[in-house]
């Protein structure tokens, strides 16, 4: 494995001292994978005690300690390194976080392994001896692409291990092993996962929604029976089949997530384009016709976004509703053969909230993602966007009036002013200069 020069001379002092070093966890998995990156390094020591390790990692740095009770420490020149004394855990509450902490600096490693989740998350690298230690055939289960926890028992301690199954299985594309899955489930029905707080819950779809196949970790938590109701409406939801050929608004769904996967690179704002292309169309279940038309099923997304919990930034939250709302907006106006008034307007409506891009990246994934796509209004939008672009731009026109001529014009500073400056402002966008614009506002309102 590749090790840091500064780590490596860590290794060989607690060697040294009689201790021996294992790196453990993700960055193992990685190395078995072929990932050029690894995870972030987990070192377990043994066969030394808590202020020995301390000792020792406090020659080469300030040392950060995570509590005495979990045993980990690290060192500030070594961010990436977590290094921890091995132990056994046992659960005493209901929280993600309530457990006993035993440490035994001299733990057998078949017991140490039993608190790991997944067999391809027990690998252990012995570092003395440059090998990979495998108890559980976690490396036979990677290649086969195969998803299988530890220990039955100790799994379900950690209800945030059902998340992390899903977020797995769509970073690496793989399959969940039926006795897991049936656990993983079990624990759904027992609502294990009801004392997670949103920020862990959140943290886990991002995962999902960052991985090769986002649709696979979404899938599991639809077979598990996981998913929140906002998503789980989507799976019920049907759709005019001459339109969406793919069936109901779930399949759909996740055709577009799994596309917008292959093009977020291309987009300013990528982990926040993801979440608006999973949550994009979940105003349908709302509004959606016996016939399976959904009209303004983008104005009732907005209202269904509101339960959405789990996202709590205030921008992301913004992003995501304006994506919501004016998704479709673009591909109507290019099928429409729309005037330029129109493109100026959503300009403004999406400025400082999202970029043109973003939106047009989200209106292909939503085109695309169906059971049959007519590549003629395809093309015919991106020549429809480059001609739009071309002449107008990508960001909304400065207004040419404000508050202050508004003001000096004879109206009053009140809760109007801003309905006034709207108007001012499409005034602008039909062609009228500032001073006829001014005129134009002083006739309709001095009548009123």
């Amino acid at each position: 494995m590749i090790i840091e020069k500064l780590a490596e001379d860590i290794f060989q002092d607690i060697l040294s001292q009689g201790g021996y070093v294992y790196i453990v966890g993700g960055s193992v998995r990685d190395y078995v994978l072929g990932l050029e990156t690894y995870h972030d390094m987990d070192i377990e020591v043994y066969h030394l005690e808590y202020q020995q390790l301390y000792d020792i990692l406090s020659h080469y740095g300030h040392v950060n300690t995570f509590g005495k009770n979990f045993a980990i420490m690290q060192v500030d020149k070594l961010p990436n390194y977590d290094f921890a004394l091995p132990r056994k855990e046992k659960k005493v509450g209901e929280k993600h976080q309530d457990f006993q902490i035993d440490i035994d600096p001299h733990l057998s490693i078949q017991k140490a392994i039993q608190r790991r989740d997944l067999t391809m998350n027990a690998l252990m690298y012995d570092y003395d001896n440059q090998k990979v230690i495998d108890l559980c055939h976690g490396i036979d289960d990677i290649h086969n692409k195969i998803i299988r926890c530890v220990n039955t028992q100790t799994f379900q301690e950690d209800p945030l291990r059902v998340l992390r199954v899903a977020q797995f299985a769509a970073r690496f594309e793989m399959e969940v092993e039926e006795e897991t899955k049936q656990l993983c489930q079990q624990m759904v029905q027992n609502h294990l996962l009801d004392y997670l707080s949103m920020e862990r819950i959140y943290q886990e779809y991002c995962k999902i929604l960052m991985a090769k196949q986002p649709s696979i970790g979404f899938q599991f938590l639809k077979d598990i029976e996981a998913l929140p109701d906002y998503l789980k409406n989507l799976t019920t939801t049907p759709q005019r089949l001459d339109y969406h050929p793919e069936g109901n608004v779930w399949n759909h769904t996740m055709l577009v997530i799994d596309i917008a996967a292959l093009v977020r690179d291309k987009v300013d704002e990528p982990l926040s384009f993801m979440w608006a292309c999973l949550l994009h169309d979940i105003g349908k279940p709302l509004v959606t016709t016996l016939e399976g038309h959904a009209p303004r099923h983008n104005e009732a997304g907005l209202k269904v976004f509101k339960d959405v919990k789990m996202i709590q930034s205030k921008k992301q939250r913004q992003y995501i509703e304006t994506m919501i709302m004016y998704h479709m907006h673009l591909m109507n106006m290019s099928r429409n053969h729309s005037k330029d008034i129109k493109y100026l307007r959503l300009l403004k409506n999406i400025e400082n909230k999202i970029s043109l891009n973003d939106l047009i990246w989200i209106s292909c994934c939503d085109k695309l993602g169906r059971g049959r796509v007519v590549y003629e209004q395809y093309y015919h939008f991106w020549d429809f966007m480059k001609d739009k672009t071309d002449r107008l731009g990508d960001k909304a026109l400065q207004p040419i009036i404000n508050g202050y001529d508004l003001i000096q014009n004879g109206f009053h500073q009140d809760k109007q002013l801003k309905e006034i400056l709207d108007e001012a402002y499409d005034l602008q966008l039909q062609g009228l200069n500032k001073e006829k614009i001014l005129r134009s506002l002083k006739k309709k309102y001095e009548k009123r």
